[in-house]
């Protein structure tokens, strides 16, 4: 995860070529066989490594926006709804039960179907639905923390109910968060490659790991790292995420705590 984050921030010095720069001289080159490409050439002649390179820079980004957003929306409305309950926690609970019935992947192939790809429709699409575990997470966690012994105090010295929430319960939800956040960053940049991989997520020339994969498929045959290495990028990626989450679970579990 830290080579990857490394690889997202710094792509402008670690790559030696720009991700756009085509040689129509060297079209596919296999992996080795040129010092200049030691990763090979694309379909149009564009050097492989740097292509991996910036696409772990539009993975990254295309997730952590995603998962901000998430964040900025799940976190509200789950706090007020398991806090305030009632009404709002009713209304807010029929909304999520609703948006949840729509499958994410299947939604936001409809959703950049209608708007065309591109790097911000993607974003759109992948968060229209990212913030429903957050909420559901966070509304659980306030209405099992809003009777604890030191809400009550904080009442009882005349707290107002917003300081209450956002000063006393939300930050005592941010262990579950997290882990819920090292699950999420996978998700989204499965979700992205996935689009990308059908023709319909992040345009030209903007590099993509699943855009790659589903160009390369077709020249699987006469060039195979144009297909191996993109796939391989994502799931190192998701499996890094996800032992990520794994330790973060076990970490901050007052269960697990000996």
């Amino acid at each position: 995860v830290f080579i990857l984050i490394f690889l997202a921030i710094f792509a402008d010095l670690l790559a030696p070529y720009a991700y756009d720069k085509a040689d129509f001289t060297k079209v596919r080159l296999l992996p080795f066989k040129d010092p200049a490409h030691l990763l090979g050439t694309d379909e149009v002649g564009r050097d492989f490594l740097s292509r991996l390179i910036y696409g772990a820079r539009t993975s990254m980004t295309v997730a952590l926006v995603v998962n901000c957003i998430a964040l900025f929306i799940g976190i509200p409305l789950g706090g007020l709804a398991g806090y305030l309950g009632g009404k709002v926690d009713f209304l807010v609970s029929r909304l999520i039960d609703v948006m949840t019935a729509f499958p994410g992947l299947l939604f936001a192939i409809l959703v950049v179907s209608v708007w065309h790809g591109g790097f911000w429709n993607v974003i759109f699409a992948l968060s229209i639905t990212s913030w429903l575990g957050i909420a559901r997470l966070v509304r659980g966690q306030v209405l099992s923390l809003r009777e604890k012994e030191y809400v009550e105090a904080a009442r009882s010295v005349g707290a107002v109910q917003s300081h209450i929430l956002y000063r006393h319960i939300i930050p005592n939800t941010l262990g579950p968060l997290l882990v819920a956040i090292s699950f999420g960053i996978p998700g989204a940049m499965f979700g992205e490659a996935g689009l990308s991989f059908l023709g319909i997520g992040i345009n030209d020339p903007i590099p993509s790991w699943g855009k790659m994969v589903g160009v390369g498929g077709t020249y699987a045959k006469l060039a195979w790292h144009l297909a191996v290495f993109p796939t391989l990028a994502i799931a190192l990626a998701m499996l890094g995420f996800s032992f990520v989450g794994d330790g973060l679970r076990d970490a901050l579990d007052p269960k697990m705590i000996e």
